[in-house]
Protein backbone atom coordinates (compact mmCIF):
# COMPACT_ATOMS: atom_id res chain seq x y z
CA UNK A 1 0.00 0.00 0.00
CA UNK A 2 1.38 3.40 -0.97
CA UNK A 3 2.26 5.76 1.88
CA UNK A 4 -0.36 8.27 0.72
CA UNK A 5 -3.06 5.61 0.68
CA UNK A 6 -1.98 4.38 4.11
CA UNK A 7 -2.08 7.87 5.58
CA UNK A 8 -5.49 8.48 4.02
CA UNK A 9 -6.83 5.26 5.53
CA UNK A 10 -5.36 6.05 8.95
CA UNK A 11 -6.82 9.55 8.86
CA UNK A 12 -10.22 8.09 7.98
CA UNK A 13 -9.99 5.57 10.84
CA UNK A 14 -8.92 8.21 13.35
CA UNK A 15 -11.72 10.54 12.29
CA UNK A 16 -14.35 7.86 12.78
CA UNK A 17 -12.77 6.53 15.95
CA UNK A 18 -13.12 9.96 17.54
CA UNK A 19 -16.84 10.13 16.79
CA UNK A 20 -18.90 10.33 19.93
CA UNK A 21 -21.34 7.51 20.63
CA UNK A 22 -23.10 8.29 23.89
CA UNK A 23 -24.91 5.46 25.67
CA UNK A 24 -28.52 5.11 24.55
CA UNK A 25 -31.31 2.57 24.73
CA UNK A 26 -34.08 1.59 22.35
CA UNK A 27 -37.47 0.96 23.94
CA UNK A 28 -40.69 -0.33 22.45
CA UNK A 29 -43.95 1.60 22.50
CA UNK A 30 -46.90 -0.72 21.89
CA UNK A 31 -49.68 0.72 24.06
CA UNK A 32 -51.60 2.20 21.12
CA UNK A 33 -51.53 -1.04 19.16
CA UNK A 34 -52.53 -2.99 22.27
CA UNK A 35 -55.56 -0.72 22.79
CA UNK A 36 -56.65 -0.98 19.14
CA UNK A 37 -56.22 -4.75 19.19
CA UNK A 38 -58.21 -5.12 22.41
CA UNK A 39 -61.11 -3.01 21.08
CA UNK A 40 -61.27 -5.05 17.86
CA UNK A 41 -61.00 -8.34 19.76
CA UNK A 42 -63.70 -7.33 22.25
CA UNK A 43 -66.00 -6.47 19.35
CA UNK A 44 -65.39 -9.90 17.82
CA UNK A 45 -66.22 -11.57 21.14
CA UNK A 46 -69.47 -9.62 21.44
CA UNK A 47 -70.57 -10.36 17.87
CA UNK A 48 -69.51 -14.00 18.14
CA UNK A 49 -71.38 -14.50 21.40
CA UNK A 50 -74.46 -12.81 19.97
CA UNK A 51 -74.47 -15.04 16.88
CA UNK A 52 -73.94 -18.18 18.95
CA UNK A 53 -76.87 -17.27 21.21
CA UNK A 54 -79.36 -16.60 18.42
CA UNK A 55 -80.38 -20.26 17.83
CA UNK A 56 -81.43 -20.61 21.48
CA UNK A 57 -83.26 -17.28 21.46
CA UNK A 58 -85.12 -18.11 18.26
CA UNK A 59 -85.64 -21.74 19.32
CA UNK A 60 -84.28 -22.97 16.02
CA UNK A 61 -84.69 -26.71 15.45
CA UNK A 62 -82.53 -26.94 12.34
CA UNK A 63 -79.77 -24.97 10.72
CA UNK A 64 -78.28 -23.96 14.05
CA UNK A 65 -74.77 -24.49 12.72
CA UNK A 66 -75.32 -21.63 10.29
CA UNK A 67 -75.14 -19.28 13.28
CA UNK A 68 -73.10 -21.37 15.69
CA UNK A 69 -70.25 -21.86 13.23
CA UNK A 70 -69.53 -18.19 12.51
CA UNK A 71 -70.24 -17.32 16.13
CA UNK A 72 -67.69 -19.78 17.47
CA UNK A 73 -65.09 -18.68 14.90
CA UNK A 74 -65.55 -15.06 15.90
CA UNK A 75 -65.32 -15.98 19.59
CA UNK A 76 -62.07 -17.86 19.04
CA UNK A 77 -60.65 -14.99 16.99
CA UNK A 78 -61.71 -12.52 19.66
CA UNK A 79 -60.10 -14.50 22.49
CA UNK A 80 -56.88 -14.81 20.45
CA UNK A 81 -56.99 -11.07 19.81
CA UNK A 82 -57.38 -10.35 23.52
CA UNK A 83 -54.35 -12.55 24.25
CA UNK A 84 -52.39 -10.64 21.61
CA UNK A 85 -53.48 -7.31 23.09
CA UNK A 86 -52.34 -8.43 26.54
CA UNK A 87 -48.97 -9.44 25.14
CA UNK A 88 -48.54 -6.05 23.49
CA UNK A 89 -49.62 -4.29 26.69
CA UNK A 90 -46.97 -6.14 28.69
CA UNK A 91 -44.39 -5.41 26.01
CA UNK A 92 -44.91 -1.63 26.17
CA UNK A 93 -41.95 0.32 27.52
CA UNK A 94 -39.50 -2.58 27.63
CA UNK A 95 -35.92 -2.12 26.48
CA UNK A 96 -35.20 -3.75 23.12
CA UNK A 97 -31.46 -3.09 23.09
CA UNK A 98 -28.94 -0.71 24.60
CA UNK A 99 -25.66 0.62 23.21
CA UNK A 100 -22.75 1.61 25.48
CA UNK A 101 -18.96 1.29 25.54
CA UNK A 102 -18.78 0.03 21.95
CA UNK A 103 -21.15 -2.84 22.77
CA UNK A 104 -24.80 -3.71 22.21
CA UNK A 105 -26.90 -5.50 24.82
CA UNK A 106 -30.03 -7.26 23.57
CA UNK A 107 -33.03 -7.77 25.83
CA UNK A 108 -32.33 -11.50 26.23
CA UNK A 109 -28.52 -11.53 26.00
CA UNK A 110 -26.36 -12.35 29.00
CA UNK A 111 -23.64 -9.80 28.21
CA UNK A 112 -23.00 -7.00 25.71
CA UNK A 113 -21.71 -7.97 22.28
CA UNK A 114 -18.94 -5.75 20.87
CA UNK A 115 -20.24 -3.69 17.98
CA UNK A 116 -17.20 -4.59 15.88
CA UNK A 117 -18.51 -8.17 15.81
CA UNK A 118 -21.15 -7.00 13.34
CA UNK A 119 -20.28 -6.03 9.80
CA UNK A 120 -23.63 -4.42 9.09
CA UNK A 121 -27.33 -4.21 9.82
CA UNK A 122 -30.63 -3.79 8.02
CA UNK A 123 -33.84 -2.14 9.14
CA UNK A 124 -37.19 -2.90 7.54
CA UNK A 125 -40.14 -0.58 8.09
CA UNK A 126 -43.49 -2.38 7.92
CA UNK A 127 -47.03 -1.12 8.43
CA UNK A 128 -47.29 -2.06 12.09
CA UNK A 129 -43.71 -2.78 13.15
CA UNK A 130 -40.03 -2.31 12.43
CA UNK A 131 -37.57 -5.19 12.04
CA UNK A 132 -33.83 -4.99 12.75
CA UNK A 133 -31.37 -7.58 11.45
CA UNK A 134 -27.70 -7.54 12.50
CA UNK A 135 -25.15 -9.44 10.38
CA UNK A 136 -22.19 -10.99 12.17
CA UNK A 137 -18.67 -10.68 10.81
CA UNK A 138 -17.16 -13.88 9.45
CA UNK A 139 -14.78 -14.49 12.39
CA UNK A 140 -17.09 -13.26 15.14
CA UNK A 141 -18.93 -15.38 17.65
CA UNK A 142 -22.71 -15.06 17.85
CA UNK A 143 -24.07 -13.42 21.03
CA UNK A 144 -25.39 -15.71 23.73
CA UNK A 145 -29.16 -15.25 23.64
CA UNK A 146 -31.74 -16.76 25.93
CA UNK A 147 -34.61 -18.46 24.07
CA UNK A 148 -37.10 -15.92 22.72
CA UNK A 149 -40.35 -15.67 24.68
CA UNK A 150 -43.33 -16.56 22.47
CA UNK A 151 -41.30 -15.39 19.47
CA UNK A 152 -40.61 -12.09 21.25
CA UNK A 153 -44.25 -11.03 21.59
CA UNK A 154 -44.37 -10.26 25.30
CA UNK A 155 -40.64 -9.57 25.66
CA UNK A 156 -38.71 -7.82 22.88
CA UNK A 157 -36.26 -10.69 22.54
CA UNK A 158 -33.79 -11.16 19.71
CA UNK A 159 -33.24 -14.52 18.07
CA UNK A 160 -30.58 -15.96 15.72
CA UNK A 161 -31.38 -16.60 12.07
CA UNK A 162 -29.44 -17.88 9.05
CA UNK A 163 -27.64 -20.49 11.11
CA UNK A 164 -26.59 -17.98 13.75
CA UNK A 165 -24.95 -15.63 11.26
CA UNK A 166 -27.59 -12.97 11.84
CA UNK A 167 -29.55 -11.65 14.82
CA UNK A 168 -33.13 -10.50 14.32
CA UNK A 169 -35.60 -8.57 16.43
CA UNK A 170 -38.68 -6.43 15.92
CA UNK A 171 -40.26 -3.44 17.59
CA UNK A 172 -43.74 -1.94 17.34
CA UNK A 173 -42.73 1.71 17.65
CA UNK A 174 -39.07 2.54 18.41
CA UNK A 175 -38.51 5.07 21.18
CA UNK A 176 -35.19 6.62 22.25
CA UNK A 177 -34.96 9.02 25.21
CA UNK A 178 -38.74 9.10 25.43
CA UNK A 179 -39.21 10.16 21.80
CA UNK A 180 -40.28 8.16 18.81
CA UNK A 181 -37.63 7.75 16.13
CA UNK A 182 -38.10 6.95 12.47
CA UNK A 183 -36.12 4.53 10.31
CA UNK A 184 -33.55 7.09 9.19
CA UNK A 185 -32.85 8.40 12.69
CA UNK A 186 -32.39 4.89 14.06
CA UNK A 187 -30.16 3.96 11.12
CA UNK A 188 -27.96 6.99 11.70
CA UNK A 189 -27.58 6.22 15.42
CA UNK A 190 -26.59 2.61 14.86
CA UNK A 191 -24.32 3.38 11.91
CA UNK A 192 -22.28 6.02 13.77
CA UNK A 193 -21.77 3.78 16.81
CA UNK A 194 -20.91 0.70 14.75
CA UNK A 195 -18.51 2.56 12.48
CA UNK A 196 -16.75 4.20 15.45
CA UNK A 197 -16.37 0.84 17.22
CA UNK A 198 -14.95 -0.82 14.13
CA UNK A 199 -12.50 2.06 13.58
CA UNK A 200 -11.27 1.90 17.19
CA UNK A 201 -10.92 -1.87 16.90
CA UNK A 202 -8.84 -1.58 13.73
CA UNK A 203 -6.59 1.09 15.24
CA UNK A 204 -6.11 -1.07 18.31
CA UNK A 205 -5.03 -4.00 16.18
CA UNK A 206 -2.57 -1.70 14.41
CA UNK A 207 -1.20 -0.59 17.78
CA UNK A 208 -2.35 3.01 17.41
Amino acid sequence: MADTDRETLLAWLRAHAEESCKPWALHDSSRGKALACSLLAFSLVLVGGWLASLPAQWQMQSGRWLLWGPGVLLLVAGVAGLALAEGLRRRHGKCVLSVADDGVLFANSHAPTPLYCFDGFEIYQRHLSMTLVFSLAAVSRAPQLAPACFKSLVAPDAWPVAGGLRVKLWVCTPVVDGRRVDLQALTDRLYVCMEAAQARRTLGQLGM
